[in-house]
């Protein structure tokens, strides 16, 4: 049996369009930024086959386990401490080994330096077909950790910029692994902002409304709304529907819920309503996102 979602512990984060375009038009980011990342744990029969590639680069970081690419007419064994990138538009296919899966970090990089990056990477010795060894570190780990953390807090502008300007870095740990090895960044949370963002992801299964929020961090309506709105570029309820399409999309790609159940569960009482603020991030219908798992760009 194979397949390409179910792993107990796994962690998927869909960029949606909308953020992925801004992406685009940041200078700072716009040639390369993250389009999806994720982790699978013990991924036993992890599996994908795309025989006329995707347009985005992807990064496979095995930590545990071992597995296998294949690309470019030949077969790469890919073992506990290495890394693997496969180009844009590259036919390929992989998988984990069946008696010793893999746990691999993952991610799809994209705009006019992804294959600047893939090369940097991949390059040892003039060849590019085969694993890299970079070794295992707790930094590499908290950097990708702390990407993730501040890309599940939402997609403002400044979450956007904070997330894939780390990216360089955490490249940066496989190009030159032997300067990685302090201990992982820590998170904090300080600022009225940073914490209602930790009540919306606290209460993604509820209806919060604007007042609930507001009180969280006792200010009053007007004055959070406006401070909000500063330090990230959404209204609050706009960002809290963010982080719901977020979250269904994880419900939708790795659980066997029906559409309207991840609506219930994300406090969507009207599965259209549901449907149409879906589409509208991410732009596909959660039914055909949920068929189709994430399309050709699932890992």
């Amino acid at each position: 049996m194979r397949k390409s979602r179910g792993f107990q512990g796994e962690l998927i984060i869909e960029i949606p369009r909308v953020a992925t375009a801004h992406c685009e038009q940041l200078p700072l980011i716009g040639q390369l930024y993250i389009a999806r990342m994720g982790y699978y744990p013990k991924a036993l029969h992890h599996y994908y086959h795309r025989p006329h590639g995707i347009s985005q680069g992807i990064l496979l970081y095995c930590s545990a386990g071992r597995g296998w690419v294949e690309t470019g007419g030949s077969t790469s064994q890919v073992h506990a401490g290495e890394i693997f990138v496969l180009p844009m538009d590259a036919p390929h296919s992989y998988g984990a080994d069946p008696l010793n899966p893999w746990s691999i970090y993952w991610m799809h990089l994209a705009g006019g330096q992804c294959q600047a990056a893939v090369a940097a990477i991949m390059e040892r010795d003039g060849e590019t077909d085969r694993s890299v060894q970079v070794g295992y570190s707790e930094e590499r780990n908290g950097l990708f950790t702390h990407i993730a953390n501040t890309l599940l807090k939402g997609y403002s502008a400044s979450n956007l910029l904070h997330a894939n300007l780390a990216l360089p870095h955490y490249l940066s740990s496989f190009i030159a692994p032997e300067h990685f090895g302090r201990p992982a960044l820590a998170e904090a949370i300080a600022s009225p902002t940073e914490k209602a963002i930790l009540h919306m992801q606290e209460n993604l299964s509820n209806s919060l409304s604007l007042d609930n929020i507001a009180r969280s961090v006792n200010l009053s309506v007007s004055f959070f709304s406006r401070r909000f709105k500063k330090d990230t570029g959404y209204a609050p309820i706009e960002y809290f529907n963010y982080l719901r399409i977020q979250k269904a999309c994880q419900l939708l790609h790795f659980g066997t819920m029906r559409v309207n159940e991840v609506a219930s569960a994300i406090g969507i009482d009207d599965p259209f309503y549901f449907s149409r603020l879906f589409k509208q991030q991410m732009g596909i219908s959660p039914a055909h996102y949920k068929r189709d798992k994430g399309g050709n760009f699932s890992s």
